[in-house]
């Protein structure tokens, strides 16, 4: 049995999901900035987004 081949190179610094993650709070916070009045809908949003992703992941 031989090593997978997804082992055999370095690991990237950082995942495609938490890019996406970090990006998502970047994108949130600078929406929030520029019109703070939308900003529990933000929040709202991204929470659901969070549990979609968990049970999606699940």
């Amino acid at each position: 049995m031989g090593t997978r081949p997804d082992q055999n190179g370095p690991r990237p610094l950082i995942s495609t999901r938490a890019l996406v993650i970090i990006l998502t709070a970047i994108g949130a916070a600078a929406l929030t900035v520029a019109a703070p009045w939308i900003a529990i809908p933000i929040g709202v949003g991204v929470g659901v987004v969070t549990l979609l992703t968990q049970i999606v992941k699940d």
